[in-house]
């Protein structure tokens, strides 16, 4: 129970920090999206859908080396400051060739990739961002690994501050000469938060690695490229197909009718205005996947197969439950939800739609952990291939055809097709116990309930006739309290779930501290 405590908490301060950074990252976009508009959202995108290629192929697959090699250097006795610094080495060298690539590539880029050479200057600015984000995702590794989450978040925390205020100091002087000139401006602020990120990152590191002794150490570089190198190439290729995709998309939307500007908007309302918003709540499930690789990890080091079939049957259970909850909310929410953040029911069909992908899409990534820690990111590597290339081809086909709703279907097929083969790997590596009929038969129908009644309620009450932040926030509180209600009455949810995760978080012993005191 100790190691189950230790993820517990630290999944709850790495989700606290998710959410806080999320909250305000969604707030800062709704912001963004009033000032420089949808077109102009989707053209800062498309710019990113290639930084972030390069920002993939920069990082080769060091943070997932840096977790992993932490941790067997410290169960095997190997001196883990000599395993950080080797693992931040390498990150410097791939991010600082991937950024003289991309200034050399951007005229080419902004040219024939994104078809307007207003992209041209913020890729290159872009570039100079990429060893700071390399050499930061080391260290993010490394304080996965021990389980100092809390540092870290605290630095990211920082970092989305100095962002947003370099964003807002630089938009009102740029934006006038442009939206390319708003581009800039985040860009800026994402070059100098990067940098500053970095900074406090490698201060903090060096407070720590006064407590480990020298010690002998193996290869370094051949353990690293054995980790990097299917990451980053399962990585890259489907970065470099993701990036294929999204640059067809707006081509796609014009070769269905409509214009530049109308196929800009549209990119921009999917990916700049939805996506982060169904995301969102996904926080809790990410921040517990990228702390399951390490732990998993141990548990395979050390050969306690029963510790890995329990701790994957419970988050497994955890995840399902929370993702169907999520798109139950989203789905009978979704006008509400448009309009609180975006002053607008333009989002709210696109929402509606892709809440039905949440579950899909939020076990996705916490098989996607598992499977890291489970040492099969070769698997992983070829399934994102297998994804990422069926995307490409069928964007080429589909979308001059039948436009939104064939891209809406591609999504779909994506993320389905890559969940069946990632949880097929899953069941033949290790034990997945899941109970299809209590743990999501049960909880759809639970949602379906609890959304329906709270939502009735509410119109027949006119409470939430016209939706404000109030009201909005109330309803989905009720919703989430009704449905859960719901999954304790039906066994789903039992007092067994709740003294683990009592007992697991540190709440038992705190209530327990309390009355002795």
């Amino acid at each position: 129970m100790k190691n189950a405590g230790k993820i517990m908490i630290n999944t709850l301060l790495l989700t606290g920090a998710s959410f806080l950074m999320q909250t305000v990252g969604v707030s800062f976009n709704v912001w963004l999206t009033a000032r420089m508009g949808s077109v102009g959202i989707g053209l800062f995108q498309l710019i990113m859908t290639v930084y972030n290629l390069a920002v993939t192929l920069g990082c080769g697959g060091v943070r997932l080396a840096a977790t992993r090699l932490t941790v067997e250097s410290e169960a095997r006795g190997e001196s883990v400051r000599k395993t950080v610094v080797t693992c931040i080495k390498y990150a410097f060298v791939t991010g600082t060739l991937i950024a003289f690539a991309l200034i050399s590539l951007s005229d080419i880029a902004a040219k024939y990739w994104l078809s307007d050479m207003r992209s041209a200057a913020p890729l290159r600015i872009l570039a100079l961002s990429l060893p700071f984000v390399s050499m930061s995702s080391a260290l993010n590794g490394y304080f996965t690994a021990v389980k100092k989450v809390f540092r870290y978040s605290a630095v990211r925390i920082a970092e989305q501050g100095v962002k947003i205020a370099i964003v807002m100091f630089l938009m009102s002087r740029l934006l006038p000469y442009g939206i390319e000139y708003g581009s800039i401006a985040i860009i800026i602020g994402i070059l100098l938060s990067e940098a500053f990120s970095f900074t406090l990152l490698i201060i903090l590191y060096n407070t720590e690695k006064k407590k480990y002794r020298e010690k002998a150490q193996n290869s370094g570089l051949k353990r690293i490229l054995h980790i990097a190198v299917p990451d980053v190439s399962g990585a890259g290729a489907r970065s470099v197909l993701l990036t294929i995709e999204h640059l067809l998309i707006p081509k796609g939307f014009e070769k269905s009718g409509s214009s530049a500007s109308q196929a800009l908007s549209v990119y921009g309302n999917i990916h700049g205005m939805v996506f982060p918003l169904i995301l969102y709540p996904s926080a809790i499930l990410s921040s517990l996947s990228s702390l399951l690789i390490p732990e998993i990890a141990s548990h395979r080091e050390n050969r306690r197969d029963s510790r890995i079939t329990y701790i994957i049957a419970r988050v497994m259970k955890i995840t399902l439950i929370f993702s169907i909850g999520t798109a139950g909310i989203f789905y009978i929410f979704a006008d509400g939800l448009s309009y609180v953040i975006y002053n607008s029911y333009e989002c709210a069909d696109y929402i509606r739609m892709l809440s039905v992908l949440i579950p899909v899409m939020y076990c996705d990534m916490t098989v996607d952990g598992i499977l890291k820690g489970m040492d099969q990111q070769m698997y992983s590597m070829w399934y994102n291939i297998i994804d990422s290339a069926l995307c490409v081809v069928l964007v080429a086909v589909l979308l001059p055809k039948f436009a939104v709703k064939g891209y809406i279907f591609i999504l779909f097929a994506s993320e389905i097709i890559n969940f069946f083969l990632s949880i097929q790997r899953l069941m033949k590596v290790c034990e997945v116990d899941v109970r299809p009929v209590k743990e999501i038969f049960v909880p759809i129908c639970c949602i379906i309930c609890s959304s329906c009644s709270v939502s009735l309620l509410c119109t027949l009450t006119g409470f939430t006739a016209i939706y404000t932040e109030l009201t909005l926030a109330v309803a989905i509180v009720m919703t989430a309290m009704v449905y859960v209600l719901f999954l304790y009455g039906f066994s789903t949810l039992t007092r067994e779930d709740i003294t683990w995760f009592s007992e697991a978080s540190g709440i038992h012993h705190l209530k327990n501290r309390c009355v002795n005191a």
